[in-house]
């Protein structure tokens, strides 16, 4: 059979959003914590440091966890419980202290304050005075509230992006609410936070509707987007993120940043998820004669699908070859591709619908240039259905031939 763009996106998801997924992501970090505040600061932190490549922020963040936290998040930011600390309302700098009952129990001097100032680099762009600057943002919020929820619903109206924007706005990697950032760091904590009965994302938060929630937006997700058509700004920015994630509140209307999965999905497989069916694929089944075989009985085959698949991410992996090699002051000649690309329609199941309507000569709505391209290519992978289809029956034939001997 063939699938169309939702179908992909529905299956892809599907098989990616599973316990599995927290082995290879950053979300890995905050996993390991059952404690809320724990689970609250490990999550920001790493979505603090969730740039560059995804093995730089895990080990990165693992670093922190284990290095700087020493697994114990809460109690890095706010400090160790001791006895007559400076803290404490009743310090006395020229007491003895002969028993703990003698004193005032309060917070001691938390470490990262001796980061305050510091030069020295921490990760990527970040010093240790930027992580100074976060840990004290932190410690506020702790200080005044049970937990990072409460501390954004005290905060004025506004979506909750808005609302942690504005608690932690002067913090260097915070976009703040004028940016014209896509806020990925940002929106990617909000889906751990607030997405229920997921087996990757927390659900803790009740502040945030799932259905409210923005997609994380980076320039890998931008250009799966582009590839797909679900998008056609070519600026990552916030509006972006939201153009595509309204796109797929048309997919998981009650969930539209489930589409996050789908399109790491699709860019770690380049397009080639097996597809999630309980129906039995036809090539599976009792074999037809290649000649009672009809076009439309082709077009329904996997092996069509994956031969269409090929030939489209050969022709396009040549056209994005051929960009890369132009020189700066060159552009590349128009070609009826790039608006196929633009429109979704080189994904491979949205191709495989449109072929079949080329065929029909049903309306596309596509110019005579680019009904030609998808019935050259098309016929190309169907040619090499039919030499694969045909090879297989001889194989069937002779094999039979022989069992009879």
């Amino acid at each position: 059979m063939a699938y169309t763009l939702n179908d992909n996106l529905k299956r892809w998801a599907e098989q990616y959003e599973t316990a599995e997924f927290i082995q290879s992501d950053p979300v890995q970090i905050p996993h390991r914590y059952d404690s809320r505040v724990n689970i609250e600061i490990s999550a920001f932190v790493t979505a603090w440091i969730a740039w560059g490549s995804r093995k730089q922020i895990i080990q990165k963040a693992d670093f922190i966890d284990r290095e700087i936290f020493k697994g114990e998040p809460y109690h890095y930011i706010m400090g160790n419980i001791v006895f007559n600390s400076r803290f404490s309302p009743d310090y006395d700098p020229n007491a003895t202290i002969k028993g703990k009952s003698e004193t005032i129990g309060c917070y001691d001097v938390p470490q990262w304050k001796q980061y305050k100032g510091s030069k020295e680099n921490f990760y990527r762009t970040f010093t240790y005075a930027d992580f100074h600057d976060l840990c004290a943002r932190l410690f506020d919020v702790y200080s005044k509230f049970e937990n990072m929820e409460k501390a954004l619903q005290a905060q004025p109206g506004g979506r909750p992006l808005e609302q942690l924007q504005r608690l932690f706005g002067d913090v260097k990697g915070v976009p703040d609410m004028e940016t014209k950032s896509g806020c990925k760091r940002l929106c990617m904590f909000l889906r751990w936070m607030c997405r229920h009965g997921s087996p990757v994302d927390f659900g803790l938060w009740t502040i945030c509707d799932p259905r409210n929630l923005i997609i994380p937006l980076d320039t890998h997700v931008h250009k799966q987007a582009l590839r797909l058509g679900l998008v056609k700004r070519r600026t990552p920015d916030l509006q972006t993120a939201i153009e595509i994630t309204d796109r797929f509140a048309e997919i998981f209307p009650d969930d539209p940043t489930k589409g996050d999965f789908a399109l790491f999905g699709y860019g770690v497989n380049n397009g080639k998820v097996p597809p999630v069916t309980a129906e039995p694929e036809p090539e599976k089944e009792q074999p037809t004669a290649v000649a009672d075989l009809s076009i439309a009985d082709v077009l329904k085959m996997r092996l069509f699908y994956d031969n269409a698949a090929a030939e489209v991410r050969e022709i396009w992996e040549s056209r994005e070859k051929a960009r890369k090699e132009l020189k700066a002051t060159e552009r590349l000649k128009a070609h009826p591709i790039d608006g196929l690309h633009n429109a979704g329609l080189l994904e491979p199941g949205e191709f495989v619908v449109t072929f079949a309507k080329v065929l029909d000569k049903r309306e596309t709505k596509l110019s005579r240039a680019e009904r030609d391209v998808i019935h050259i290519i098309g016929m190309t992978a169907f040619n090499k259905t039919m030499k694969k289809l045909i090879a297989d029956e001889k194989a069937r034939n002779n094999s039979d031939g022989d069992n009879k001997q």
